[in-house]
């Protein structure tokens, strides 16, 4: 069996594909915008995903509150919009972090972004730096942009790094 070698697991478990979404969410008035890539679906019926969310995040805070989100995927083409998204959330003039909203069943929702869902809460487990949030989707939505016939953005098509 392999040994757990720190710079080879990295190298290794980055090579898992992970999408880029912005996920969003708001309680009370305080509104959370963030990059995350630790998503995936476990379930078809009912539509189940589990998402990574780090413990240390505003997000995380929101989503203890709030129990919901919106999750949008990134097209391809999107990678720069992506980048407003790895700082904390700023909320000015109808923009999260510089990129227009609506209100839609109570989530932000981001108009540029080709494609969203809504994420409601079934169960936290603990985890490790990032906590597992277990989800149902209750709604799907598409938003009328050109992206919308592109492919997802993966962190493969980037030149980030994260997670190993």
């Amino acid at each position: 069996m392999a040994e757990l070698d720190p710079a080879l697991r990295k190298r290794v478990l980055r090579k898992v594909l992970n999408g880029v979404y912005v996920m969003t969410s708001e309680h009370e008035g305080r509104f959370s915008a963030a990059l995350v890539t630790f998503v995936t679906q476990v379930s078809i019926e009912p539509p189940l995903f589990v998402v990574g969310v780090r413990k240390d995040s505003g997000l995380y805070e929101i989503l203890q509150r709030s129990n919901r989100a919106a999750v949008h995927p990134l097209a391809k083409s999107q990678q720069d919009l992506a980048t407003a998204f790895f700082k904390a959330t700023r909320v000015e003039d109808g923009k999260l972090n510089g990129v227009p909203f609506r209100m839609e069943a109570g989530l932000p929702v981001l108009e540029p972004l080709p494609w969203y869902f809504f994420l409601e809460t079934e169960a936290w487990q603990a985890g490790g730096d990032h906590a597992v949030w277990i989800t149902r989707v209750t709604g799907v939505g598409a938003n009328n942009v050109s992206e919308a016939e592109e492919e997802p953005l993966c962190m493969r098509d980037t030149p980030w790094s994260y997670g190993g």
